[in-house]
């Protein structure tokens, strides 16, 4: 979990920044390699821990396969 939140505190601050510096192109360049790197990480996590938050919704497999949101085990009970 602490990946998945360095990735997305580094996407945040590109973004800032590149708000505010549009014709970096080496920060552009930066941005979406934190990018893919963030969702690269968010899946792992997902894959093994469940979804982060409503925009991973579980794939109709997983949910046949009997995974609801409310169910355990939590993360934290692995």
């Amino acid at each position: 979990m602490q990946l998945v939140q360095e990735a997305d505190f580094v996407v945040v601050e590109l973004t800032l920044y590149t708000n505010t510096h549009p014709n970096d192109e080496d920060a552009l360049d930066q941005w979406r390699v934190a990018i893919k790197e963030a969702a690269r990480l968010r899946r792992q996590y997902e894959s093994r821990y469940g979804p982060l938050s409503l925009h991973s919704i579980p794939s109709e497999e997983a949910i046949e396969a009997g995974w609801r949101w409310n169910q355990p085990p939590w993360p934290w009970q692995r």
